[in-house]
């Protein structure tokens, strides 16, 4: 593939949705009674923390960043647990203004997401 083909977002999209969906297929299996989306929960933060920080390292490298967009969707998608801790521990992403307000609104996207979830569609939360 030459290089103006190449769609960093296609690639590390995809790349963080099937290590997601492993992950959570992992913890089903190897924890079946836990609810399904919390699984989900747990692989989307993994996934995110890890995406955080694999940016982080490879920004100071000619290696292909990760586009801004992927952490916010990771982020908003649920793992906004994983972005929350990354960005302190890697230090990744705490100054750029325009990234902060859009991952805080992330953040609280995907809290209410959440909670919305365990509040009213969970039925082994009823």
């Amino acid at each position: 593939m030459s290089a103006s083909h190449y769609n960093p977002y296609r690639r590390l999209g995809l790349l963080a949705l099937f290590a997601t969906l492993l992950i959570a297929l992992g913890l089903m299996l190897l924890f079946p009674v836990w609810d399904r989306f919390f699984n989900y929960l747990i692989a989307i933060n993994v996934v995110t923390f890890a995406v955080f920080g694999y940016d982080k390292l490879v920004a100071p490298t000619q290696a292909t960043r990760v586009p801004e967009a992927i952490l916010l969707i990771l982020t908003a998608l649920g793992g906004c647990v994983g972005g929350i801790i990354a960005r302190p521990v890697f230090r990744h992403k705490t100054l750029k203004a325009s990234f902060r307000l859009t991952f805080w609104l992330c953040v609280l996207a995907s809290s209410a997401l959440i909670a919305a979830y365990y509040l009213w569609l969970c039925p082994e939360c009823r």
